[in-house]
């Protein structure tokens, strides 16, 4: 069974038609607000929605009552390819059975801690996407090609950190 609805083909297409037709297109403005609500234990309001960041007992103020900061700004990455997946396998009516994104990081610990004279960054980010379709390999390369080129994450973050992408289909790497 696909995990996208492809019967939203042409409402999709009558969307980004009358956007291409637009005089103008205002720019977007996501937001985030986020409070302190104790130690490291942070609350942010989205989109009419509440979620909790804290880091784990092992650190001095941590209570381990939600993941951690960082785990959010990967899993913004990983929603973000997922969503442009989506969104393209609809727009070229391609049906998914299997649409997941793993995401692993490395980061020098010494930044986040002021010991070092670079500001803390991802020394690297590399992610795994895994499909299973019975769509063509061609219409599939497409899809990743098209999906990773709309993500605005993974536009961001090529341009600043080591970015490396591999495909599954089927169970095999995609070349």
């Amino acid at each position: 069974m696909s995990l996208v609805d492809t019967t939203l083909r042409d409402r999709l297409h009558r969307r980004i038609e009358g956007l291409r037709d637009a005089r103008e297109i205002k720019p977007g403005h996501p937001g985030v607000g986020v409070e302190t609500v104790r130690n490291y234990h942070a609350r942010a309001h989205a989109d009419g929605f509440v979620f909790d960041a804290d880091e784990p007992v092992s650190k001095v103020g941590g209570t381990g009552t939600a993941p951690r900061p960082l785990r959010y700004f990967l899993a913004g990455f990983a929603f973000c390819l997922q969503a442009q997946y989506v969104r393209n396998a609809i727009r070229m009516g391609i049906e998914l059975d299997e649409l997941s994104v793993e995401v692993d990081s490395e980061i020098d610990r010494r930044g986040g801690l002021g010991l070092r004279d670079d500001p803390a960054d991802f020394e690297s980010i590399a992610y795994t996407t895994t499909l299973r379709t019975d769509a063509p390999e061609s219409e599939v390369r497409d899809l990743v090609d098209t999906a990773e080129s709309c993500c605005y994450v993974h536009g961001t973050l090529s341009k600043a950190v080591a970015l490396a992408g591999t495909t599954v289909v089927n169970g095999s790497p995609l070349d």
